[in-house]
């Protein structure tokens, strides 16, 4: 449902509009707030988008225990006063952050790192709602690799929609040695969040050709959209296998 909504929220032209679109999808999964933040290199400049108004009013997002803690690694995990007992690290001062935030409505959340600590700039998705810790696993046990695979395509979106650098490319999968060298490239770029004409320029291709070397690379990995040549990329399970080809 989450890669498929991130599919369509990717033809948004506007960053206030697309984020609208964004926290809608959640809420309809039952996650009521979201959070993204970035910071450069040296914890300064900080770019948030936030559910929760007050969130930041006792505490600058340039503080944020997500970004000094938890973006070491590409890994989500469950944060927020309900699993604050996991994380021993934590200052008095971001322990009282945890508690304002939790006091607003996020008790429980993935922390979703789409940029790590080396990178000009990093941060990433914090996601949640008011649950309880157990009543929260239960209920998203199951989410946690479709969510880091929404986030990462709404990730992408955004820093297109402001101009930022784009995520650098993983290597692609085993499965993509089948395909052509045009077939690899255009794929994976797409499964990276790249739009056609993105890729097409990227390329050095005409938006056609991209369209045609996305649907021969898709019949050969046995996928059929972008949404699946992201789940094949990023480990996700693949979603929608009826889906049209929207390459």
């Amino acid at each position: 449902m989450l890669v498929d909504a991130a599919v369509k929220l990717e033809q948004i032209e506007d960053i206030d509009t697309l984020w609208q679109g964004l926290v809608a999808a959640l809420r309809k999964v039952g996650l009521a707030h979201a959070v993204h933040i970035s910071v450069d290199a040296n914890f300064q400049a900080a770019q948030l988008r936030c559910t929760i108004p007050d969130l930041y009013s006792e505490l600058p997002p340039e503080k944020d225990p997500f970004l000094h803690h938890l973006c070491n690694r590409y890994e989500v995990l469950t944060i927020g006063k309900a699993f604050v007992h996991h994380y021993p690290e934590v200052t008095a001062a971001e322990h009282k952050f945890i508690t304002h935030a939790a006091q607003h409505g996020l008790n429980a959340a993935f922390a979703v790192p789409m940029r790590l600590q080396g990178s000009e700039r990093f941060g990433g998705f914090i996601i949640g709602n008011a649950m309880d810790a157990d009543s929260f696993e239960q209920r998203f046990h199951d989410i946690a690799e479709e969510l880091r695979l929404f986030c990462l395509l709404m990730h992408r979106r955004i820093e297109d929609l402001t101009n930022t650098t784009p995520l650098p490319l993983s290597a692609h999968p085993a499965a993509f040695d089948k395909l052509s060298p045009r077939e690899s490239e255009v794929v994976n770029l797409l499964a990276h969040g790249y739009s056609r004409q993105e890729t097409a320029d990227r390329c050095n291709l005409s938006v056609h050709t991209v369209s045609d070397y996305a649907k021969s690379g898709y019949r050969k990995l046995g996928i059929r959209n972008r949404a699946q040549a992201a789940a094949l990329v990023h480990g996700a399970p693949q979603k929608g296998a009826g889906k049209k080809s929207d390459g």
